[in-house]
């Protein structure tokens, strides 16, 4: 975690998120007296644009996506593993870069929602604020940090594959897009591949609704493992 921390992409990518969170807000639509509850519905408003849509993929590789890439190349690697248990090592990887696509998001989220309350709720009629919109606005919070913990491991199995920064960095976003077009223009009732749904959570995801967890649960775990995979095979050349 503390490595993390220092890494100077994962400010820039929190920056990056406020901006695009601020941008998605609905400015015209500020007029007050607001009703009670609307710094919320503004929120997620913000959350769900396409802007956002388009900057998950980005911003959750800048971090750490590339950590192997970097490392190997400079002679790092070497050294690093001979400290720790190779296993160690692809447990903290892997880890580290899945960290590394949730909190950018996570921690401008959370910011940007201090910053709705501290702005708009002065501006709302007296009334209270339901469980339900808050329990809302934290799932979807939730669901994009973990589309971009996928993001992020999806960037670690190219980087730990091909050992090179434009496929760690940019085959992500192509993934992440050719399901997008895949949805939009060939297959536009198979809304379990189209990122925009994982986030947006609108069609039926089981009686219960807990398909859309299932998912990105299952997609976080095969990836991480496949990731996981590739360091373990990697490193034993090192």
């Amino acid at each position: 975690m503390r490595e993390l921390l220092w890494e100077k992409g994962i400010w820039a990518a929190i920056f990056a998120c406020l901006v695009v969170f601020v941008l998605g807000l609905p400015f015209q639509q500020i007029e007050p007296p607001l009703a009670a509850g609307t710094f919320l519905k503004f929120y997620e408003q913000a959350l769900g644009t396409q802007a956002v849509l388009f900057c998950i993929p980005i911003v959750s590789v800048l971090p750490v996506g590339a950590v192997f890439v970097k490392e190997s190349k400079g002679g790092f690697l070497k050294f690093y593993i001979s400290r720790i248990d190779r296993i160690e090592y692809i447990r903290r990887k892997t880890a580290q870069v899945y960290l590394g696509g949730v909190l950018p998001l996570l921690t401008a989220g959370i910011i940007f929602l201090a910053g709705c309350f501290l702005f708009l709720y002065p501006l709302e009629l007296v009334g209270e604020i339901g469980a339900e919109e808050l329990v809302s606005a934290a799932l979807l919070l939730l669901r994009i940090c973990l589309i971009g913990g996928i993001a992020a491991e999806t960037a670690g199995i190219f980087a730990a594959l091909f050992g090179n920064y434009y496929m760690a960095y940019g085959m992500p976003f192509v993934c992440y897009y050719l399901l997008v077009i895949i949805k939009e223009r060939y297959l536009p009732g198979m809304y379990t591949l189209y990122p925009g749904e994982w986030a947006a959570y609108q069609e039926y995801w089981g009686p219960d609704g807990s398909g859309i967890w299932w998912m990105l649960g299952m997609c976080s775990a095969a990836l991480w493992g496949v990731h996981g995979a590739l360091l373990y095979g990697k490193l034993k050349n090192v």
